[in-house]
């Protein structure tokens, strides 16, 4: 969320990586936040690109597919994420809020149970139980587990998840062994930064 309440789609606390200017987000109005080239460090066909206001990449998304939202704030983004939702033209079924923060989750679930919310977790932070993750889905409500692609996310996690009616997913998987694995043990989504070449190879099999 940006200094005046707006919620934007960006990846880092700070704008430093992408921007070259040396804030956070939180320190910055939406104003000043839209004047920055988030672009340039990628490629200079890149260049003025404009970091997008969440409500702006909703009305983009088509009405047969599906967004995964990232919320990397704690609860205080929730009462406007909701709101959001609610006044875009989406149905909550299209959408998917994903966090690291099990609060996140479970505030959302209580307030907006018909929105799906999965709890991410990463390995290579804290060597995670099965039965800890289960247990943190159960008692937050969350739909599924999204999983770091490591080794030990296992199929005894996606079955225990599975035994619980939760959905597994994976990130992040750009080598085609790994997303053939994670077919396999039958989890439901991989995110990947190389989806065109991982779904033509996957198709081949």
């Amino acid at each position: 969320m940006t200094r005046d309440g707006h919620i934007i789609c960006h990846h880092d606390k700070s704008a430093l990586r992408t921007t070259s200017v040396d804030k956070t987000i939180q320190s910055m109005s939406l104003s000043e936040i839209k004047k920055l080239d988030s672009g340039s460090w990628f490629g200079k066909e890149w260049a003025n690109e404009k970091v997008p206001q969440l409500e702006e990449i909703l009305s983009l998304l088509p009405r047969q597919k599906e967004i995964f939202i990232e919320v990397k704030t704690k609860k205080e983004i929730v009462d406007s994420l909701l709101k959001l939702l609610r006044k875009s033209l989406l149905n909550l079924n299209q959408v998917t809020v994903i966090s690291f923060f099990p609060e996140v989750i479970k505030e959302i679930k209580e307030r907006e149970s018909k929105l799906k919310c999965n709890f991410l977790v990463a390995f290579e932070f804290k060597n995670l139980e099965v039965n800890e993750i289960v247990d943190t889905a159960l008692s937050i409500n969350a739909d599924g587990v999204g999983a770091q692609n490591h080794k030990n996310f296992n199929l005894s996690l996606v079955d225990s998840l599975k035994d619980e009616n939760k959905t597994s997913h994976v990130w992040t998987v750009d080598e085609v062994d790994d997303a053939r694995k994670y077919v396999e043990m039958g989890v439901e989504s991989i995110t990947t930064n190389r989806p065109l070449f991982l779904r033509s190879e996957l198709e081949r099999f």
